[in-house]
């Protein structure tokens, strides 16, 4: 999972929010990493699906207003990883 340089959300484990790092090793924050880890989820793989085909299909720039309402919030980038499973 890549995470977006000086993004909203600066971890790679959990979507904190940069405005709440100052609570970094308090109790709240322990739970906040909990509750707001980051999850590889169907919700989050069409998110970076949606801004890719607007990238590759519709010629758009990566820091376009399309691409960054998609990816934004969460600190995204627009990039897959494939896992190659060997049978």
């Amino acid at each position: 999972m890549n995470i977006r340089n000086l993004g909203r959300c600066p971890c790679p484990r959990c979507l904190i929010p940069l405005d709440r790092v100052t609570n970094m090793g308090r109790p709240r924050d322990m739970m906040q990493r909990r509750t707001l880890s980051r999850v590889d989820d169907i919700k989050r793989r069409n998110c970076v699906k949606a801004a890719r085909e607007i990238i590759y299909k519709k010629n758009k720039a990566v820091n376009s207003t399309a691409v960054e309402r998609l990816l934004q919030e969460d600190s995204l980038v627009p990039t897959m990883v494939w896992h190659l499973v060997s049978q």
